[in-house]
């Protein structure tokens, strides 16, 4: 277990680790994370 256990509960251990298990999960949540923010910057300019 590494030490970004310490100072986290065990269910925000277990994401993590997750993370180490299926790097690919990284870039789904980026690309996620850069999809929602596109559609809201998108709706925003278009509500201007």
């Amino acid at each position: 277990m590494g030490p970004y256990y310490r100072g986290t509960s065990h269910g925000m251990g277990a994401f993590i680790e997750m993370f180490y298990e299926y790097p690919i999960l990284i870039f789904v949540l980026v690309a996620a994370v850069a999809a929602a923010g596109f559609f809201i910057w998108r709706r925003k300019k278009s509500a201007e």
